[in-house]
């Protein structure tokens, strides 16, 4: 056997051994998954293809091959929420597969209910905010300089979103469960992601504080506009929301 071969072979080796591997591992991190919700009440399903389709704000509607798996479905202080690890590549349907960006995860928690309008999202203001900032990117300030100073606010309706943002949801915000987070309402739908696959050591809280943000968002639209369900928002291009 040549130096060639033996190359050959030691690489394809090594493909197959992480490939495995990483099946093995993903397979073991379904079951704790599956283990927690039998002990905590919730429902467990290995995919939904729904709801990788369901949101249209960031991490959804980019990238290819999405896949909301580890799917758990609970009821918490009274309102619907399901928890589920998001996956996608990089990339777009008309590149050359072979120059697909890594896959990558994030952990969901939201309102199980369709998104609509009005849609406010509050993302962490690191550097890339603070040049979007720079460059003319819209920022609901609320003359709150920790919140101000810690969240970048981009909406469709200001008025809406300045209602929305009151001392008890500017205060919220705050807690360190959404710290590393961010948090987006889309009409009757309020989801909170960070990077990374399903915590359920922290799921319970994280589902707590979903259910906060409903109870002061939601009561704002009764007796006004009925929200407008579906996953997409016409007319709304706020640059860098999705």
């Amino acid at each position: 056997m040549g130096p060639f071969v033996a190359l050959v072979l030691l690489v394809a080796g090594v493909v197959t051994f992480t490939v495995a591997a990483a099946r093995v591992m993903r397979r073991g991190r379904s079951q704790d998954v599956a283990q927690w919700a039998e002990a905590n009440g919730w429902e467990y399903v290995d995919k939904d293809p729904a709801l990788a389709q369901r949101w249209s704000g960031r991490p959804f509607g980019i990238g290819l091959d999405r896949v909301a798996r580890d799917v758990l479905r609970g009821n918490v202080d009274g309102h619907d929420i399901v928890s589920f690890t998001y996956t996608w590549r990089a990339g777009s349907s008309g590149a050359d597969s072979r120059r697909r960006g890594l896959r990558r995860t994030a952990h969901v928690v939201a309102l199980d209910a369709l998104p609509g309008e009005p849609v406010i999202d509050l993302s962490p203001e690191g550097l890339r905010e603070k040049w979007q900032k720079l460059f003319g990117a819209q920022d609901v300030q609320i003359d709150n300089p920790a919140f101000d100073g810690q969240w970048l606010v981009r909406t469709s309706d200001e008025v809406f979103a300045r209602r929305a943002l009151d001392a008890r949801l500017a205060n919220i915000v705050m807690l360190p469960d959404f710290h590393g987070s961010r948090l987006r309402i889309e009409g009757p739908s309020v989801l909170l992601w960070r990077p990374g696959r399903t915590d359920v050591t922290t799921l319970t809280e994280r589902s707590k504080r979903v259910a906060d943000v409903a109870r002061i968002v939601l009561p704002l639209e009764k007796g006004g506009p009925r929200f407008e369900t579906g996953g997409t928002i016409d007319g709304f291009g706020i640059p860098g929301l999705t």
